[in-house]
């Protein structure tokens, strides 16, 4: 089905891909069938894979190669520790790792004071006891679980098939997991080196390890495999490093398809099976399944890891006597918190170990499940399945027409515009792969070919908004189409339609040619009381803005639960004041909320697309006057927006955009509501909060908004926060949910996905079920639950055709069901206040409840948003959600807003993956806070590319890196020449800081010493042995303390700007060329800082004294001011003094800078001073503030 990415961490997590190991095994290549060890208790033994593992062989000790046979010790050495898995060396720096407290605790209380005694003395050695056991061991990213698992149906053939087919089934894997490892070396895997990453560098591969699993956690058959990357990568200098895990992450959805399809492809070919697609429901991907395998058998082999029948008995009479238990000693039913807690300790009470079987038992079992699915033998109907063939064609990559590349690369371009403002390569892999699934190839590839020439043409058909590379690089930088400054999977792309959609949209919003209302007419409509309602000063302020402004495109920016209603009454009464009654028309992005909308204003309402589809067809035009209000306009998408504004403006009508850019953005291609809030200074905006029944809510709901979060221990402290596994949470979120429907208030549970909101559903239904108010038997839906006789369910999709005669069917719509039909359909009747069905019943065809409709207990926070309930309870995902997310769910209800927080249970969670830290609800909710999901602009991506490629930060990076380079086989030769102690040398080239030596080195002749001279006198003081410093760190310590000490020499002193040493000559001509390119740049950058510190009147710039007049002198005042301008820069300086406190800095190449950047201080003074007919003196270092 896909591949998913897991960190993992150092220390120990690597043995639970020992424990499920099965005992005694020799050697297994990965060709090896797992009938192997079918009789064998436990999965088969981990195996080496990846071309990296040459990079492993020292020529001194036998080498790992593929297929070899992975042991404890090697895991304990890679993963564990981060060293060598055969000899124990070193890769590079070793992971950090903590010495035990009693040993950190003993030499701590050692170096306190010996005149300390007494109570102070007690105390000292209690405040070191505690901060020393509160001290987490230290862990490091040991590498990446990519867990490959083949589509469901594949793994039930597999479960239930003879062993020759189950072998052919695991071969299929194999080759589609092997075919994405190799893309994944070609195309992902590198490190990255200089400030910030800068630069990409290849490596030699990746080193991994390959673990088969036959089963979930519920004992179904799922074949899988975790392939563990490690993140120890050796780059093409021989340098060990780490492995670039943004690229990886980036890429993980394009991997997980290209395995879809490569697993499509080698099943085919091997078993002859054919693939058909299979609808997952709304805003999902299709799906692709084997045809011929029951979605029944699917749905057996699906059950949920909840511990089992037995498991969850137990949990609820543990959970039971300990409630009896609380009432008995406190007189009182405990509280949903409590209960929470109490359930949590029955499940930790309860749960059992997983347990290991072999995979004769686990077929016998599986074969036994599908019979009576099947109504028949299970290998005999797997045979017959084969028995079909498949007789699809497998072209090649040359049976590919170009116009047919052409069609697919803009269906592909279609698909990805349609939901994003901007797309990268990997997008348009991971779309492109969706989109010839449906073609089984000839060749794995074949298939990467068809890919490489649709993605060439789709991006060639894009507009690129990253700027076309246009500096130099040596020639073993340029990869591909890219450079190592520049791959070409950080080009971001867009259309020439949707940037201009958002230029249209910009100059709409300034354009103030527009009809604009009286401030007579304005103030009668929003300065009294009518209807016995008074517009708060906010609302009159943000409504007059609006009304009078004559802007054509208008923006009303509201919090959630600040009045936008009530603000929208005002501005609707005075506009139908002036043109007439039928002057203001609704539009939204959904039906209901449209509905809503339309109903509260008591105008036309509808949604976005069917207005524009009508206007389109020339049933519908906006007219002159008419004031178009679009509610919800976060959600809207920016072509939609970009019609009705140009619609609108061609006619002389006004629209009025309605939002909150902290609310959740759309899901086809968005980012202009913010786009255009973010560009206008003092945009219209609601500031009170009025929503919430507690003004302690008011305030806290505002901070959440802006992610500050501090608010998170106001909601704490109220009892409003919640943490525990997913079930106990599941359980405390229904217990609330229904504790305040029985109470008459109208509830709201809210999830963040769709599954997840299917296991409230579920879990509310079977509650249901038991008090009897819903009928056991009932209907399936798409999302795999049932429903019956008396259930509350959702409709999905907008269907005009099915009305009550007042309204009609609409995505969101909520309904009790009154009747189950035998051919699918069901009668339902809408609810109204308080969840009671009311009206007409209407009957929903089998079709449509079969694809469209889900239980309705719960709601997904994007369906949630607009909602106004009394309480509202909100299951959390920290590793899932966002702040946007967040602010949603937590401000849908007046009286309580509650969150129920998911922690990873260490319990559930494979121990060779990232465990669950040990936080507070409020640290877990503090990251959901800085996590943005919104939606950043065409316009604005375009204006970030520009600037970052041309800022002066780039231009320093990218320097530093050649510049290092420029200098490797110098500083090589001239350490291998340096008279080192026996058996130093190596340590000193194999160190993980020798690129840390090579910058002391650089510094060292930066400030005019010869190093030679320097290594020839500190390499003899090194001393070998295991118990010293790394020999390298201690080198580069000595140097940059003698720069630091000695007086500034007479050697060379060429420099960028006078603060950046250049290195020396001779260089590689193209080499010499990029660094002369980015020293020009680096310096225009550097007299621009002073052009704009001169404009700004900067105290700094003052210090350095006045310019002087003449032209010769002046110029060289420029040259020194632009030195400190670029020293400030670097080092972030806004102390008024031009070098900022001495005391403030921390790192040696600091420094040496300082040392550099003060000498040009004191000449611009003396030149500021005009007092150049004095003679140039050299003046000593002193690193007092300035």
């Amino acid at each position: 089905m896909v591949m998913t990415i897991r960190v993992m961490s150092s220390g120990k997590g690597y043995e639970y891909l020992l424990k499920s190991v099965v005992v005694g095994d020799g050697d297994r290549e990965m060709s090896s069938p797992l009938t192997r060890y079918y009789t064998e208790t436990g999965n088969p033994p981990g195996t080496w894979i990846g071309t990296g593992l040459m990079s492993l062989d020292d020529g001194r000790s036998p080498a790992l190669v593929e297929g070899d046979t992975v042991t404890e010790e090697h895991l304990a050495r890679l993963l564990g520790d981060g060293i060598h898995p055969v000899t124990g060396g070193t890769l590079g720096k070793k992971f950090p790792s903590l010495q035990p407290p009693r040993e950190r605790i003993a030499a701590r209380i050692a170096r306190l004071d010996p005149d300390l005694r007494g109570e102070a003395q007690e105390e000292a050695v209690q405040r070191i006891r505690e901060e020393e056991v509160a001290k987490r061991p230290r862990t490091a990213v040991a590498g990446f679980d990519l867990t490959f698992s083949p589509p469901k149906s594949v793994s039930a053939l597999w479960g239930v098939a003879d062993a020759g087919t189950q072998t052919l089934i695991a071969r299929a894997h194999h080759a589609a997991m092997r075919d994405t490892i190799a893309l994944l070396e070609d195309r992902v895997a590198a490190t990255r080196v200089g400030a910030g990453g800068i630069a990409q560098m290849p490596i030699v591969g990746v080193i991994a390890t390959a673990f088969d699993h036959y089963d979930s956690r519920a004992a179904d058959p799922q074949l899988h495999t975790h392939v563990v990357v490690s993140n120890k990568v050796q780059g093409e200098d021989g340098r060990w490093r780490t492995l670039d895990s943004r690229r990886l992450h980036k890429a993980t959805v394009a991997l997980s398809e290209s395995y879809n399809a490569f697993v499509s492809d080698h099943t085919a070919r091997l078993l002859g099976v054919t693939w058909v697609p299979v609808d997952r429901g709304k805003d999902r991907n299709v799906g692709w399944e084997i045809e011929g395998v029951p979605a029944a058998l699917i749905a057996e082999f699906s059950r949920r890891t909840t511990g089992g029948v037995d498991g969850a008995e137990g949990i609820e009479q543990v959970k039971n006597r300990l409630i009896e238990h609380y009432v008995a000693e406190h007189g009182r039913q405990p509280s949903a918190a409590t209960i929470a807690k109490l359930r949590q300790q029955a499940t930790l009470e309860t749960r059992p170990e997983k347990e290991l079987h072999s995979l004769a038992d686990l077929t016998a079992d599986w074969r036994a499940r599908a019979e009576v699915v099947l109504g028949q033998d299970a290998p005999t109907w797997a045979q017959h399945l084969l028995d079909q063939g498949a007789t699809e064609a497998r072209p090649r990559a040359d049976d590919f027409r170009l116009e047919q590349i052409e069609d697919l690369a803009t269906v592909v371009l279609m698909e990805v515009a349609n939901r994003r403002a901007t797309w990268g390569r990997w997008n348009l892999h991971a779309e492109m792969m969706r989109q010839i699934m449906g073609v089984r190839f000839a060749t794995t590839d074949d298939r990467i070919r068809v890919l490489d020439q649709i993605i060439a043409r789709a991006e060639a058909e894009s507009l690129r908004l990253t700027p076309d590379y246009d500096r130099a690089v040596p020639a073993h930088y340029n990869v591909g189409e890219g450079n190592r400054f520049q791959p070409v999977d950080q080009i971001a792309y867009s259309s020439q339609d949707i940037l201009d959609a958002e230029q249209r949209l910009l100059e709409h919003s300034q354009h103030t040619g527009g009809l604009a209302l009286t401030a007579r007419l304005v103030a009668r409509h929003t300065s009294r009381k009518i209807r016995g309602v008074r517009l708060d000063p906010d609302q009159a302020v943000a409504i007059s803005r609006i009304a009078r402004s004559g802007l054509t495109l208008d923006l009303l920016v509201g919090p959630a639960g600040s009045g936008k209603t009530t603000a929208l009454r005002a501005l609707h009464r005075a506009w139908t004041a002036a043109p007439g009654q039928d002057s203001v028309i609704g539009l939204a992005p959904s039906a209901a909320a449209a509905e809503v909308l339309g109903g509260s204003l008591g105008v036309r309402a509808e949604n976005t697309t069917k207005f524009l589809y009508e206007h389109h067809h020339g049933r519908w035009n906006l007219e002159a006057g008419q004031l178009v209000l679009v509610d919800e306009s976060s959600l809207a998408g920016t072509l939609a927006l970009d019609r009705i504004a140009e619609h609108a403006a061609e006619v002389g009508a006004k629209v009025v955009l309605i939002g909150d850019w902290a609310q959740l953005s759309a899901v086809e291609t968005g980012g202009a509501f913010g786009m255009l809030v973010r560009h206008r200074d003092q945009v219209p905006e609601l500031i009170d909060v009025r929503r919430f029944a507690n003004e302690w809510e008011k305030t806290a709901s505002l901070s959440l908004r802006h992610g500050n979060t501090d608010a998170l221990d106001e909601y704490q402290g109220r009892g409003r926060l919640l943490n525990g596994d997913a079930e106990t949470m599941l359980d405390a979120i229904y217990e609330a949910w229904r504790t305040d429907r029985d109470e008459g208030l109208r509830a709201l549970m809210i999830a963040g996905t769709g599954e997840m909101v299917a296991q409230l559903n579920e879990r509310a239904r079977t509650d249901l079920i038991e008090a009897g108010q819903v009928e056991a038997d009932g209907l399936r839906l798409h999302d795999g639950t049932i429903a019956g006789v008396g259930d509350l369910v959702v409709t999905r999709l907008n269907d005009r055709r099915l009305s009550t005669g007042g309204s009609w069917v609409k995505n969101g719509d909520r309904w009790q069901v009154t009747r189950r039909y035998d051919d699918g359909s069901l009668a339902v009747r809408r609810l109204g206040r308080g969840d009671q069905p009311h009206g007409k019943a209407l009957v929903l065809p089998a079709k449509y409840v079969r694809e469209e409709v889900e239980l309705g207990y719960a709601s997904t926070v994007h369906r949630a948003q607009g909602a106004s309930v009394d309480t509202a309870h909100a299951l959390v995902d920290p590793d899932a959600s966002s702040r946007e997310l967040f602010y949603v769910a937590m401000t849908r209800g007046k009286h309580s807003n509650h969150a129920y927080v998911v922690v990873p249970d260490a319990h559930e969670i494979e121990a060779h993956l990232d465990q669950a830290e040990p936080l507070t609800v409020t640290d877990r909710l503090a990251k959901v806070l800085a996590r943005s999901d919104a939606d950043l602009s065409a316009t604005e991506t375009l204006t970030l590319e520009v600037d970052r490629h041309a800022s002066l930060s780039t231009l320093l990076a990218e320097y530093d890196v050649l510049a290092r380079e420029a200098q490797t086989d110098r500083w090589a030769t001239l350490l291998d020449g340096a008279p080192f102690p026996e058996n130093v040398a190596d340590d000193v080239f194999t160190s993980p800081y020798y690129e840390r030596l090579e910058a002391a080195l650089a510094r060292y002749e930066a400030a005019g010493h010869v190093a030679a001279v320097a290594l020839n006198a500190l390499a003899p003081k090194l001393t070998p042995g295991e118990d010293q410093a790394d020999p390298a760190a201690q080198l580069a310590a000595m140097l940059d303390q003698a720069t630091t000490q000695l007086p500034r020499g007479w050697g060379r002193s060429r420099s960028v700007a006078g603060l950046i040493a250049t290195p020396a000559e001779p260089t590689n001509e193209d080499m010499q060329t990029a660094l002369t390119d980015r020293q020009i740049l680096i310096e225009t950058a550097a007299r621009n800082l002073v052009r704009e510190a001169q404009e700004a009147g900067a105290a700094w710039l003052a210090r350095l004294g006045k310019p002087p007049a003449q032209p010769r002198q002046r110029e060289q005042w420029l040259a020194h001011a632009a030195t400190v301008a670029l020293d400030r820069y670097r080092y972030d300086i806004t102390d008024p003094t031009p070098l900022g406190a001495p005391k403030s800095i921390k790192i040696a190449e600091q420094t040496a800078a300082y040392r550099a950047a003060y000498a040009r201080v004191e000449r611009a003074r003396q030149l500021g001073s005009m007092s150049q007919t004095e003679p140039n003196r050299r003046h000593p270092v002193s690193l007092r503030a300035l």
